[in-house]
């Protein structure tokens, strides 16, 4: 009788960077800029800051790179949950025209990032097929392209019925969406090389300090940490996901989500090719969807999805069952590794980056983290440095949700609203 595998339940990304604690230095009394967060988004601010000759302090409550960062699907979507519909019915055609290209911008910075420090974290930028599960869902992905098209000028890629076996090969989807330009990463080795280089620029991190409160004075902030006291100019916030309750403002403004993945043990490059033919990425068309993606070395299949409760529910059971849903011939395959880390929505779902009495604050990716932090990262930084060119989502309120202190109590309720929507479109047929 063959034995099961155990399930290592930690990132299948960590088998080649798992973050490390970073030495540490002696405590800092002062700084040009303090950084709350050492994800893409802190170690990003940092880069750009250095950059400008400041000296940073970045400070994280667990191990640098320990959160979102080298947890996530390390798809390079720059995309944002709002349709261009819905964002020029809120902000008018010129401001949601520069939001729609600031993700084509953000995610090419990415990639341009990635080549000159010369960073070795298997980007390929293979396109993502976002798949339609039932004709409604392909009528209105043409639809939302065809008003795309009209509105800003933006071309979307239809993939008919006919075609989808040329991307997947899987009877659950009857057409889709294909863009390009969207790549892939192995996402802790990004932010392995990104704390590398922080450090290699001079900047300093301290893992294990927990932020506990700010106060102005003047115009310095004194910032308390369990580490002691350090005085700085600046004050950048970006723990996103992983905001505690030493950060109110910004914690009640953020509803955290569980996002987590599996990775199939190896089974082979032939058997990988043979199901997702040009190696892409993938998304589904609907509010409650699987994202899924052959591992770096196109041996594995990696999926993963979004979680509500905290409680004794079967995750792997559950993103194995929604594997088979696409690949019913992988029934026979084992899962070497599950994981999972957060995620954060505003009420809005339009990524922030906000400055509230001195302090800039970048957060609310809405799972599309691994474009935009490292952006709003760089963005936050330049506010600093008195950029001209500030980001199109700079200072878009941010609104606090009523009668919510950071535990997400309305969630399931939420969730079983999109899922009577996606069943609606999935039974009109």
């Amino acid at each position: 009788m063959q034995k099961t595998l155990k399930i290592k339940n930690e990132p299948y990304w960590w088998s080649d960077a798992k973050p490390e604690f970073v030495a540490q230095e002696e405590w800092p009394s002062n700084a040009d800029v303090v950084i709350v967060g050492a994800g893409y988004t802190g170690l990003s601010a940092a880069l750009t800051l250095l950059d400008s000759g400041l000296k940073v302090i970045i400070i994280d409550k667990e191990i640098a790179g320990f959160g979102a960062s080298s947890r996530n699907g390390g798809i390079t979507s720059g995309k944002i949950k709002p349709s261009i519909r819905e964002l020029k019915a809120k902000f008018g055609l010129d401001l949601s025209k520069q939001i729609v290209e600031e993700g084509d911008l953000a995610r090419k910075d990415l990639y341009d990032f990635i080549e000159k420090e010369k960073i070795d974290c298997d980007l390929k930028i293979n396109g993502m097929f976002v798949g339609a599960t039932s004709k409604k869902g392909l009528e209105n992905q043409k639809k939302e392209a065809d008003f795309n098209f009209r509105t800003i000028g933006i071309e979307n890629k239809i993939i008919e019925k006919k075609d989808v076996p040329n991307f997947i090969e899987s009877n659950k989807y009857v057409g889709g969406i294909f863009d390009d330009k969207i790549g892939s990463i192995h996402p802790a080795k990004l932010v392995k090389s990104m704390i590398h280089l922080v450090l290699k620029k001079g900047g300093l991190i301290f893992d294990k300090t927990t932020f506990k409160k700010s106060e102005r004075n003047g115009k310095k902030f004194n910032i308390l940490t369990n580490k002691g006291l350090v005085k700085s100019n600046h004050l950048i916030i970006a723990t996103n996901a992983y905001t505690d309750k030493n950060i109110p403002w910004l914690r009640k403004k953020l509803i955290p989500v569980i996002s987590e993945m599996i990775s199939t043990c190896e089974i082979g490059n032939n058997r990988v090719k043979s199901l997702m033919p040009k190696l892409t990425t993938f998304g589904e068309a609907l509010n409650l969807f699987y994202y899924f993606r052959p591992s770096p070395d196109g041996k594995r299949i990696l999926i993963g999805g979004r979680r509500v409760r905290y409680n004794n529910e079967n995750p792997t059971k559950k993103l194995k069952s929604g594997l088979l849903e696409i690949f019913p011939g992988l029934n026979d395959i084992e899962i070497s590794n599950h994981w999972y880390g957060f995620v954060t929505f505003p009420v809005d779902q339009i990524p922030k980056l906000v400055m509230h009495e001195g302090i800039i604050y970048a957060a609310g990716y809405c799972g599309s983290g691994t474009v935009w932090s490292r952006w709003f990262g760089k963005k936050a930084a330049e506010i600093i440095l008195n950029f001209e060119q500030k980001s199109a989502f700079y200072n878009i309120p941010f609104r606090k949700i009523p009668f919510y202190n950071g535990y997400p109590w309305f969630v399931p309720v939420a969730i079983k609203y999109f899922k009577m929507q996606d069943w609606w479109i999935n039974s009109r047929e």
